[in-house]
């Protein structure tokens, strides 16, 4: 059976926060007929490196986007450098075509065109360009519709969420407009986000659900916790208004003030409101009972989840953008470790857990339900670890990334 060549668009590379891509490619590459590429257009130096991405030695397998100086003169050298590096392997005929003004205008006397394409303008072998994010599905799109990547390569885009901003579907419908031309077909993660796409993309282009997953070895069943004087909560995500996190602490708040003075709050997660979170918890006397660890690896997250009782994420919507979270991949790592999981009914995070069975689903800023909910797990231990079992088979069943491989590989074989 011959191999398979895909070739993976991203953002950013390598992020703490996409690691569900390193899945995919991993899970790709391990389950045998296919080979993957990966290409993104800026590179991160983090010093948080998880264990996944040396299994195929991805950071050394990265095709990195060369950017476009703002100065002309830098600009040429830059383009000339790169035409001696690679003469011998050039297509040609592609090369003049990115630089032909006549047809091209602006975008090719500028040589925007010529970075945009540089991929593309040395010999790949690609069967289908599997774009993470619709920005780069358009940028991917608008090549196709120049010629640079000829018709018979598919291209199927994923969106993910701040790809998709409730406030901004009519101007999507003009910016992604060679993208929904172009693409063969798409995957969003929950039909809360299937349902953002479909007011605005009118092409009728194939569109499956599919949600991003994890190894459910990696996040197994946790050992009984040992420290049974606390109750602890563990919150993770960005310190954005939209995760919540200020709830969280308005939560653990109101627990105290009912007398459950021993329960203790986990924020992981770095962002643009952190020193306001910490002046939330000195003003409430929390110092003791909220711990901040920042952003942590996954092996770390683990740790953090092995020693927790409950996963908390209160989302809302954010009120700039309407934007809300549309999976929430911790939901499930959290119920792979049965970990009972409580969230608010913003977005897509309803549709990752079986409310009433592995979590609650609380109104939107219902402190006094999500008060309520953390309140129930902590009179009956029974029910709490009854949530945790429903929760690690849920997501085993549905959210393994060998189950979510399988069903690439049928999108793929579908649209190839």
């Amino acid at each position: 059976m011959p191999v398979k060549q895909v070739a993976f668009i991203v953002t950013y590379f390598p992020t703490v926060s996409e690691t569900f891509i390193v899945n995919q490619i991993n899970g790709l590459m391990d389950s045998g007929g296919y080979n993957v590429c990966l290409y993104a257009y800026n590179k991160v130096e983090s010093k948080i490196i998880h264990e996944s991405l040396k299994k195929y030695n991805l950071l050394q397998k990265v095709n990195y986007f060369i950017k476009p100086p703002v100065s002309k003169l830098s600009r040429l050298i830059v383009f000339f450098k790169w035409t001696l590096k690679n003469v011998f392997k050039l297509k040609w005929r592609l090369f003049f075509k990115s630089l032909n003004v006549f047809k091209y205008g602006k975008d090719a006397y500028t040589l925007k065109l010529f970075f945009e394409a540089q991929w593309f303008l040395v010999p790949f072998e690609f069967e289908l360009i599997h774009a993470h994010f619709g920005m780069n599905g358009n940028r991917i799109a608008y090549l196709k519709a120049c010629g640079i990547i000829p018709k018979q390569v598919k291209l199927i885009t994923t969106f993910h969420g701040y790809d998709l901003m409730p406030t901004k579907l009519e101007t999507y419908k003009k910016e992604y407009q060679y993208l929904f031309k172009e693409a063969a077909a798409f995957t969003v993660n929950t039909p809360y986000l299937e349902g953002l796409l479909h007011k605005v993309n009118s092409c009728h282009k194939p569109c499956y659900i599919l949600p991003v997953g994890l190894d459910t070895n990696f996040f197994r069943q946790k050992p009984i916790k040992n420290n049974t004087v606390y109750f602890d909560l563990v919150f993770c995500g960005k310190l954005i208004s939209l995760k919540g996190p200020d709830m969280a602490i308005a939560i653990l708040k109101s627990l105290h003030d009912l007398g459950y003075t021993n329960t203790r709050l986990h924020m992981v997660g770095e962002g643009n409101l952190r020193n306001q979170l910490k002046k939330q918890v000195t003003y409430n006397n929390l110092q003791k009972n909220v711990i901040f660890y920042g952003a942590l690896s996954q092996e770390n997250l683990i740790k953090c989840f092995e020693k927790s009782d409950a996963f908390i994420l209160p989302g809302r919507y954010d009120l700039e953008t309407g934007r809300a979270e549309t999976q929430g991949l911790v939901i499930q790592e959290a119920q792979a470790m049965s970990l009972p999981v409580i969230v608010s009914d913003v977005g897509g995070m309803k549709y990752g857990l079986l409310p009433n069975e592995s979590g609650f689903v609380i109104t939107e800023g219902n402190i006094k339900e999500f008060v309520e909910a953390v309140e129930k797990l902590i009179l009956n231990p029974k029910l709490k670890f009854e949530m945790g079992e429903a929760g690690r088979l849920l997501v085993v069943k549905n959210y393994d990334h060998k189950i979510l491989v399988k069903k690439i590989k049928k999108i793929y074989n579908d649209e190839i």
